[in-house]
């Protein structure tokens, strides 16, 4: 049923009589008074409001505090105020109450529909937002987008991020402090940030590239995260085609290039040279880990199939070591991906958190390229045979002699590759300058490595005993890994690939269990069932929290747990 059709209210209930929160929640509503009956179910009496009754506590409330946290910020900044010309009216306390402006354009009850929110509630957003910016594809120094975020001079201002990463970072603020009051203003603020990307680039700003292109990808993890796929690829489809026309896949390339006039202007210090990879980084691991998910093709071959497009962008670094001088002066890097992919040594360092996540994404959907062409019997797979051993027998009925080495060859690659991936990734408990954001990209890194398992050995997990065997480790070890990080219970968010991830991994156990429960009789096959049980319970109990990250993670989850219901008994 599509959104415009959804039923808010109970059958029979007049439109526009169910109670304020339900009608937010687009949840179906009784009408009962005082309190509906989903409210009373989940225990929030205070929260049923009915238009009729006038403006909400909680409504009336948030102005409040918007008002006095507003006041309050003027007279401990009056160099601000003073900047952004809205100055503390004083007035005789017995005179009539008088009307005291916060901000010219903030109408008192609609702080949404300004052109930009006031300090404090624009303060409360971009907090928000970047506690858990790195899951939604932020790439920028933190740092520095707050200070800009937050600066004193008005929207439009050269010292200020474009109107369109605003309104995103806004977006994204409003979804992560979970807060109804403010949830309820997100259409304003998506359709506000749709509104200003087709015009940034042509804008006179100087990080307009830069900052589009961030646009972009927060636009598209947004779409996505709320199941609008179409949407979602569209927009990072835009990020990819803005980032290598910019040269993003050329940062400290070995080989001359023509510069194009569209290349971005050279760096000013090492953390903007750092934003550049973050920024072809993240564009590509979120455009190849989406394609898996989303069964379509990448925007960006990798390995590239046409001359000058391989991808010469090193390994990034830690954030933090941008800000200590980044890679040596004279460091140079060409054919990043495909030396990893042939085993070829990196040539700059690439054990960063960010690097391992951007290599278990892109083996995860080099794994899910190759056995589709396995299926589609294309095996003229662009690696180079000598460097290989041929170690898999992987026998289609349909393929030649010749088609049947190269496939091999190409497969034992990529599960080499994997298996060296997963052995060097850096374990949760020795993460070393251990953050929030850190932990969490290593967890996803973990997640997608044992993924990339799956998508390759897969097909062959029921006539291949190997590939069998390291399905059931893999998906065993996605599950483990939940339990073992107790993620759940330290953040509320995750990147919402995970959803992805948790269902193939589940699909593979829950295969398991429903085998072992038709053998009944020995005493080990009993224990395993038992054993598997224990683990998949441990698993959902620790994923479940994040089900409220985002309505694709929830729609995920509760498929999981639905599958689990039925092959449980």
């Amino acid at each position: 049923m599509s959104r415009a059709t959804s039923n808010l209210g109970a059958p029979g209930l007049q439109r526009g009589q169910a109670c304020i929160y339900c009608r937010r929640r687009k949840m179906r509503c009784d009408g009962a008074r005082p309190i509906c009956g989903q409210c009373s179910r989940s225990r929030r009496p205070d929260d049923c409001q009915y238009t009729d009754q006038g403006r909400s506590r909680m409504e009336i409330l948030e102005e409040s505090i918007a008002r006095v946290e507003a006041r309050i910020y003027e007279l401990e900044n009056p160099q601000v105020s003073e900047n952004i010309g809205s100055p503390i009216l004083l007035h005789q306390p017995y005179l009539q109450q008088q009307t005291v402006p916060v901000f010219d354009d903030v109408p008192p009850d609609g702080w949404w529909t300004a052109r930009e929110p006031a300090v404090p509630m624009r303060t409360r957003l971009i907090d928000h937002f970047l506690t858990y910016a790195s899951e939604v594809g932020f790439f920028l120094n933190p740092a520095r987008f707050r200070t800009a975020a937050l600066g004193a001079h008005p929207l439009g201002n050269h010292t200020r991020p474009i109107p369109a990463l605003l309104s995103a970072a806004y977006l994204w603020g409003i979804h992560f402090s979970a807060t109804p009051s403010l949830i309820a203003h997100q259409g304003a603020f998506l359709s506000r940030a749709l509104t200003q990307v087709v015009t940034s680039l042509s804008s006179s700003h100087p990080g307009r590239v830069m900052q589009t292109i961030q646009a972009e990808i927060l636009l598209s993890h947004y779409f996505l995260a709320y199941g609008r796929f179409l949407e979602g690829r569209y927009h990072i489809s835009a990020a990819m085609s803005i980032g290598m026309a910019a040269g993003l896949s050329k940062v400290r390339s070995r080989t001359p290039q023509t510069v194009p006039i569209t290349a971005l202007a050279a760096t000013m210090d090492p953390i903007e040279e750092g934003e550049r990879v973050y920024a072809c980084w993240t564009a590509l691991a979120m455009d190849k880990s989406w394609s898996v998910a989303l069964a379509s093709g990448p925007n960006f071959p990798c390995p590239a199939n046409t001359e000058g497009g391989h991808l010469d962008t090193p390994w990034p670094l830690e954030q933090e070591d941008y800000e200590k001088g980044g890679y040596p002066t004279n460091m140079r890097s060409s054919n990043t991906f495909q030396n990893f992919l042939n085993g070829v040594p990196a040539g700059s360092p690439d054990s960063s958190t960010m690097s391992q996540f951007s290599k278990a994404a892109l083996l995860w959907e080099r794994a899910n390229d190759l056995i589709g062409s396995w299926h589609a019997g294309d095996y003229t797979i662009g690696l180079v045979p000598s460097t290989l051993s041929l170690n898999v027998n992987l026998p289609n009925l349909d393929m030649s002699a010749g088609e049947s080495s190269v496939f091999q060859a190409a497969f034992s690659a990529v599960d080499d590759r994997i298996e060296e991936l997963k052995k060097s990734l850096t374990p949760p408990t020795q993460l070393a300058n251990r953050t929030p954001s850190k932990l969490r990209r290593l967890f996803v890194a973990h997640s997608l490595t044992h993924s990339a398992i799956l998508q390759l050995h897969g097909v062959f997990a029921k006539t291949r005993p190997e590939s069998r065997q390291k399905v059931l480790t893999a998906a065993r070890d996605i599950f483990r890994m939940v339990s073992a990080t107790h993620l759940g219970s330290v953040t509320q968010f995750i990147n919402p690939i995970m959803g992805t991830i948790w269902v193939s991994a589940s699909q593979f156990l829950f295969e398991e269990l429903e085998q072992l429960n038709s053998v009944r009789t020995p005493l080990g096959e009993a224990e395993g069932v038992a054993s598997l049980k224990a683990l998949i319970d441990g698993g959902l109990t620790d994923m479940m929290p994040f089900e409220r990250s985002c309505p694709l993670m929830r729609y995920q989850l509760n498929q999981i747990q639905t599958a689990y219901a039925e092959v449980r008994t």
